[in-house]
Formats: structure tokens, sequence, C-alpha cells
């Protein structure tokens, strides 16, 4: 049996996301402590494990190729690759499980699709339309971003639930959705200091789920056709 279009690509993108979060949310987070209000932030509530004072030094080609705050803003358009492909992921595995999905798992996905949206129209509003409006990375923030961490507070765990207990894909993934933002974010956020940085648990959850998803397509070849018996003569 073909496995599901929707699935496949999902899956794949779910994957270049979750890869792609992981190798910028370092680059994000050191860039945004270089701006004046990441400064003020790091020296007021710096992070309980200092891997900036290490990391800083060897990734500095990279944060000085422009001013910091053109820095912190070309890094942040990064965040639409991943939140999109967190997206089709969300919908991706959705569709995969939805023949086991319970409750749970059903209104995760309603809450988690919501807040998405919200955190994409988020990241256009803070990193793209910031250059023709500079007051939109604030309002978006605020009136996107942050209503969109709230969502998810609650439907990630309740989505990571019914992902585990529908039980087709990988666990690992599974328990990484259901803790990766609460308490996840929320512990990560004081261990490291910045929010991107923090997401670091759910990135990983779509590395799993993501890969889960597009090798299970790779692997899956269709039936072979049985030749059709001829009829009895009558």
């Amino acid at each position: 049996m073909e496995f599901p279009t929707l699935v496949r690509r999902g899956g794949l993108a779910a994957l270049v996301a979750g890869v792609v979060g992981v190798l910028f949310a370092p680059l994000y987070a050191l860039a945004y402590f270089q701006t004046q209000d990441g400064g003020e932030s790091l020296s007021e509530f710096g992070p309980l494990v200092p891997w900036h004072e290490t990391l800083g030094p060897a990734l500095e080609p990279l944060l000085t190729f422009a001013s910091p705050d053109t820095v912190y803003l070309t890094y942040g358009k990064l965040w639409l690759v991943v939140t999109l492909g967190w997206l089709a992921g969300t919908l991706a595995l959705h569709s995969w499980q939805s023949s086991r999905a319970g409750r749970a798992e059903r209104w995760g996905f309603r809450i988690v699709v919501v807040a998405l949206t919200l955190l994409t129209a988020g990241v256009i509003g803070a990193y793209f339309v910031v250059h023709l409006a500079p007051t939109a990375l604030d309002a978006s923030f605020s009136w996107l971003m942050v209503p969109a961490f709230v969502l998810m507070a609650v439907g990630w765990p309740l989505f990571g639930a019914g992902t585990l207990r529908a039980g087709v894909a990988p666990k690992v993934g599974g328990w990484l959705l259901t803790l990766g933002w609460f308490p996840g974010f929320v512990l990560l956020t004081f261990v490291l200091g910045q929010l991107t940085a923090a997401t670091l648990l759910l990135q990983v959850a779509w590395i799993v789920l993501g890969h889960a998803m597009w090798s299970q397509a790779r692997s899956r070849t269709p039936d072979p056709v049985r030749p059709v018996e001829p009829a009895p003569a009558a």
C-alpha cells in the first residue's frame, strides 16, 4: 500500500525544520544577546549554564557579519522554516494516526494548529514586516507570539499524549512532544537563558517524528499486482 503523500512530505518538512532549528537556535540566541535588549536581558537574567561564554567566541564570524540588530533579524527569518515545518509535521502526524486518535489527540491537534498559525504570523511580522514598520517586532511578539506560547503549553502536551496513546509514531517522539514545551521549554528557558534555545526538545521531537514518517514512506513498496484468474468456462 502506498504511504500517504501528505504524511511523507509533511514528515520531510518536519525533519528539515527540526534540523534547522537545532542548528540555528544557538546562533539566534547569541545574536540576540548582542543586541541592546538582549544584552540587558543577559545581565539581568543570565542562563544558569553559561554556554554562551564558550560557544560565542567559536561562532564569532557568524555573528559579526553585520550590525547586531541586522544579524539578529537575519537569523530570526529562519524561524519561518521552523514554524512551517512544525505545522506540516503536525498535519502529517495527525493524518498518520487519525484512525487511532482519541479525544486528547484531536483537541491537542486543533490547539496546536491555531498556535502555530499565530506563531507563523508573528514570525512574519517580527522578522519580515519589521523592515517596513519598526514597531512590528514588539507588536508581533506581544499580540501573536505570546498567545501562541500559551496555547502550545496546552496543545503540545495533549497532542503528545494522544500520539503516545495512538501508538503509531515512535514513543520517544511522543514523549518529547508531551514534555518538550511544558515543562521542558519553561525549564530550558531558565537553564539556557533564551526562548529560542529553549525549544531544543521540540526540535528533537520533530527530527524523530519527521524521520519516522519519511523513512516509513521510503520503506513502503506497492503491493504486488495479482494476476486475474480467468473465469471458469460455462
